[in-house]
Formats: C-alpha cells, structure tokens, sequence
C-alpha cells in the first residue's frame, strides 16, 4: 500500500504541475496598447479596423461592467464586417473569466448575426482567438488566424 501511494503522489503532482503549464489563464498578462498594435501591424486583417472606446466596448459589445474594465484597446470592423480585436484589463481574475465568456458569447452572437447578412465572414469567426491571460483578455477574429497567432507569439 505504501508503495502504491508513493507512485501516486509524484504522479499527480506531475500531473497538477502539467495542468497549470498548459493553463492559458496562467500567463503574462496582454498589455492592451501593445497588443493591439502588434496585431494591427501583422497584416493579418483584410477590413479597415477603427477603436471603439470603453464605454461603447462594455456596454453595447461585450455587456460588462464598465468599472471593471481598468485598461482596454477595442477595435472593429468599419464595413460591418466580423473582424475585430479586444484587448481587455479587469480589476481582477473573476472579472477577467466573465470577460472571457463575454468575449465567447460576442463571438457567437455574431455568427448568428452574419450568418446569413455575411456568411463569408463566418469563417473568421469560426477560427477566432479567445483568450485569457490572469486578469486580462484578448479577442482576434481576423483573416489570417496564423498571422495574428505569430504575433501574440512574438509579445510572449
């Protein structure tokens, strides 16, 4: 029995400290400027893209409280279109994971949306990038997924 419980104790911490590397949720947080700026500068988007301010972020795209949102760089699409970024700070990880389904939901909502409006932009959609980052996180929808992942590779 001893020897049995010496195996299973080193096996799942290993397992524990496994878990914990390969969390996202872990990680350094997203700077939302320099974000941002990376991503716009990757020549990933095909839509001209312009900033949306916090208040407008919060209330009318992501339905989060405004006051616990602390930094942010929001950007959408000009033409309609599903491209975005959101780079987002929260006071706090609970916030934070709120953002994170926020962030989900907005992408689902606008499947839903464009779906038959601009069922070409579905696809964007469909290879979105949503993360998080202890209190901070992060929404890509672009058109070339791969460009936008190399540059959230490079700020790491």
């Amino acid at each position: 029995m001893k020897r049995v419980l010496g195996c299973l104790l080193p096996l799942t911490l290993a397992l524990c400290l496994l878990a914990a590397c390969g969390s996202s949720e872990a990680g350094k947080a997203y700077d939302p400027a320099a974000t941002a700026q990376a991503l716009l500068d990757s020549g990933a988007f095909t839509q001209a893209l312009d900033t949306v301010d916090k208040q407008t972020a919060c209330t009318a795209l992501y339905a989060l409280e405004e006051d616990t949102v602390t930094d942010c760089a929001v950007y959408t699409s000009l033409s309609a279109g599903a491209e975005e970024i959101a780079v987002l700070t929260l006071t706090d990880e609970q916030a934070a994971q709120t953002a994170l389904e926020a962030l989900e939901q907005r992408v689902e909502d606008q499947k839903a949306a464009l779906k038959d409006y601009q069922p070409e932009e579905v696809a964007k959609l469909d290879d979105a990038i949503v993360d998080r980052q202890g209190s901070s996180v992060l929404l890509v929808v672009a058109a070339d997924r791969d460009l936008a992942q190399a540059a959230l590779n490079e700020l790491k």
